[in-house]
């Protein structure tokens, strides 16, 4: 393989995460024991013979500043607490499939005194359990990630709308360590092997081996680690590609970064109730009233009919019962008789397209 240079990453300081929950907190001593967090994301396994003393233990959610973070990040207290021998560490990733591109480069990373957040990667992976583990000596901050990611992993674009999608990188990477980090600082925090994490780079090139597209739509390269994808023109409803890189590896297998692109063809719908997270709905224009549509979920998706009288523009509108507001109409599905409801103010509508 070619030498070339490792990608530099400057290392970034970021700030502490705050906490999400309730602290579960156990008292383990001599004998060891264990303790997981409330929704069983985080478990530590602490041997015998890590503590001298009884030590009351605990795990707290907090907010995830790792910049290549997924999901929650999780603080085990007491913060900075030492061990006489490694504990197991084991972080689940059940449903964050969507986020963990490449299984081989995920690992765990936790945030060091300087705020610098350190990749190290993973002692044990199942597959079949969706878990990864890393033997520690010490509690900080953790923080599950992957050290290198196809942005963006996921978007949804408008016919004929393009998208760059590029290859990044968020820690130095060698050759013969892209999936084991094994490099160490004897003068850093835990001297324990692993990366600084920073603002991604482009990967460097002699990980890339192909890009390829699944799917409609077309695929042009900008340069070796990105390309340019351009949606159909048109499609019936709605429709999925995919672009995938293969990567080049110091390991025999075949290693694929995925990123998928939904394509909006009709009309659509974001609706957010009570601030919740929004769900989007197809919309076929019913009929146009001057500057005013009315749009109809025909498919019933999210539990009920709705019709909904709108603007026109794009944007967000919250609904009203001004002559030239947004209204909404919900009618839920069976066995509920009540006919319809007009739901304001509690309904947020975000951006929507009509065709």
């Amino acid at each position: 393989m070619p030498q070339e240079p490792s990608s530099i990453i400057t290392p970034l300081e970021r700030p502490t995460g705050v906490s999400m929950g309730a602290t579960i907190t156990k008292t383990i001593g001599p004998g060891g024991g264990t303790l997981q967090s409330v929704d069983g994301k985080i478990s530590i396994q602490i041997p015998e013979g890590a503590l001298s003393a009884p030590t009351t233990v605990g795990v707290e959610p907090i907010t995830n500043t790792n910049i290549a973070g997924i999901g929650a990040s999780f603080r085990l207290t007491p913060h900075g607490q030492l061990f006489a021998k490694p504990i197991t560490i084991s972080y689940s990733w059940e449903g964050l499939q969507d986020s963990i591109g490449l299984p081989q480069t995920l690992g765990l990373a936790y945030q060091m005194d300087d705020g610098i957040w350190k990749f190290v990667g993973a002692s044990s992976f199942n597959a079949t359990a969706k878990t990864i583990s890393f033997n520690s000596t010490h509690f900080s901050d953790w923080s599950l990630m992957n050290r290198i990611s196809l942005s963006p992993y996921q978007a949804d674009l408008e016919t004929s709308e393009k998208k760059t999608i590029r290859a990044m990188i968020f820690t130095e990477a060698d050759w013969d360590n892209l999936f084991v980090p094994l490099v160490n600082n004897p003068n850093g925090p835990y001297n324990e092997p692993g990366y600084p994490v920073g603002n991604p780079a482009p990967l460097p090139s002699k990980f890339i081996k192909s890009w390829e597209l699944a799917g409609p739509g077309n695929l042009n390269k900008s340069n070796h680690q990105s390309v340019e994808y351009q949606a159909p023109a048109s499609v019936n409803g709605t429709a999925t590609a995919n672009i995938s890189l293969e990567l080049n590896a110091p390991v025999a297998g075949k290693f694929l970064l995925m990123s998928t692109i939904n394509i909006m063809g009709d009309g659509w719908i974001e609706l957010s109730i009570n601030g919740s997270a929004p769900v989007r709905f197809p919309a076929s224009p019913v009929s146009k009233m001057g500057s005013r549509y009315i749009l109809a979920n025909p498919e019933d998706e999210g539990g009920g009919h709705f019709l909904l009288t709108w603007k026109g523009e794009l944007g967000s509108h919250a609904f009203d019962l001004a002559a030239d507001g947004t209204r909404f109409h919900f009618c839920p599905l069976a066995p509920v008789t009540i006919a319809c409801i007009y739901r304001a103010p509690i309904c947020r509508l975000n951006p929507v397209k009509a065709m």
